[in-house]
């Protein structure tokens, strides 16, 4: 969406969207061309997000669906591998 990409450095705007990590007050925003931290809550990220296909996982991961190459267990839990790991 465009007021989370305007937020992000030239070089990442181009990139599709893989998934938003929250760190502290910063979301870590990962793509196609790398990440980067910017100043957002999770909640309104994802209020932004609403018409994009992915789903937050957990209360400080939001993945988009075509970024999930496979799923598993660990220790009791689901994982998501991303692309690019």
């Amino acid at each position: 969406p465009a007021l989370i990409a305007e937020k992000l450095p030239a070089r990442l705007r181009a990139g599709g969207l893989r998934a938003i990590e929250a760190e502290d007050h910063y979301l870590r925003i990962h793509t196609d061309a790398g990440s980067d931290l910017v100043l957002m809550r999770m909640g309104d990220a994802c209020a932004l997000l609403d018409a994009v296909p992915g789903a937050r996982v957990h209360r400080s991961w939001w993945v988009a669906r075509g970024a999930v190459e496979g799923r598993g267990r660990q220790a009791g839990k689901v994982v998501l591998t991303l692309a690019g790991g």
